[in-house]
């Protein structure tokens, strides 16, 4: 088929959806949904699949080296949460409690980063591998799905941080909207998701004539952009007030490097990255976030971080 025709497609849990398709994948495309506001596969999962798949699969079958992987990239992982904690402690009312709650915290690294620099915080995640491993590195984890259910048990909070969980889920906006019943008044929410379709990504495609590696229908539901993520985020009332990015690994793909295909290339692109951040972070702080945010400004970037407040 053309991308320049529309999908259609809908059902009963869902409704309906329909957008320009993007690319197509064995089974489905992705569409720049008009109903939605940003872009999604058809058709959708079923959030039973879901729960199944995030409760009894994720790290037991698809991502059995996680957690070792997480454990070899602490002190990066700790560098960029850190950016994040700053970001959201110097936009916060004086008499913050600093409270943070970090749905879909996995194995920790964010609540611990989070416990370093002196915030009370919470987890919520509903794959038990990855919720006990965190409760193990000493910060407070919920084991569950985040519900509206469970919101009306939990109290507010000043932080509320989402990285790398709305692109999973079939129905972000329903989680956005049971977030904003947490976030006290003045507080800051921050989302990360992958920043895709970027020009970067779309250059090395259309220099290669490949389809869209970034595209992984079983895991990634959602693909969002900065301008998409905002749109959402300033639909439940907040401000958007920064943006944030980090290293742009499609700059690997352009020079040569295609870790795409090989995973052990993709390895020493990994440590190139960690090496850039934790090296000029030693030597100019202040350039390598000042980096970061341009890169933001500019669209690029691999990650779309952004930060809004009530």
């Amino acid at each position: 088929m053309s991308f320049d025709e529309k999908v259609k497609w809908s059902n009963a849990e869902h409704g309906e959806h329909e957008g320009h398709a993007l690319t197509a994948y064995d089974g489905g495309h992705v569409i720049n949904c008009e109903r939605c506001g940003f872009s999604h596969i058809v058709p959708l999962p079923s959030k039973a699949d879901q729960r199944k798949f995030y409760a009894e699969e994720f790290y037991q079958k698809e991502r059995t080296s996680y957690i070792e992987a997480s454990t070899e990239d602490s002190q990066w992982l700790a560098l960029g949460f850190t950016d994040r904690l700053n970001i959201a402690e110097k936009a916060l009312p004086a008499d913050s409690q600093k409270r943070v709650l970090d749905i879909g915290c996995g194995p920790g690294d964010f609540l611990v980063a989070a416990k370093d620099n002196g915030w009370t915080v919470t987890g919520v995640e509903p794959s038990p591998i990855a919720a006990s491993h965190a409760a193990s590195r000493g910060v407070h984890v919920i084991n569950d799905f985040f519900t509206s259910e469970l919101a009306a048990t939990m109290d507010k909070y000043d932080f509320i941080h989402l990285s790398e969980v709305l692109e999973h889920i079939e129905n972000p906006i329903e989680t956005l909207v049971i977030a904003m019943t947490l976030l006290a008044d003045g507080g800051v929410l921050a989302i990360s998701v992958p920043n895709d379709f970027n020009p970067l990504q779309q250059a090395v495609v259309k220099g290669r004539s490949d389809a869209p590696w970034w595209v992984v229908p079983d895991h990634h539901v959602n693909y969002f952009n900065f301008e998409s993520l905002e749109k959402i985020v300033t639909a439940q009332g907040l401000v958007c007030f920064e943006r944030l990015t980090n290293f742009p690994m499609e700059m690997f793909l352009l020079m040569g490097d295609d870790y795409t295909a090989d995973p052990k290339l993709g390895k020493i692109c990994h440590n190139k990255r960690k090496s850039f951040d934790l090296t000029l972070a030693e030597n100019d702080a202040e350039a390598r976030i000042n980096l970061y945010k341009a890169l933001a400004q500019a669209g690029l970037g691999r990650l779309a971080i952004i930060f809004a407040q009530k």
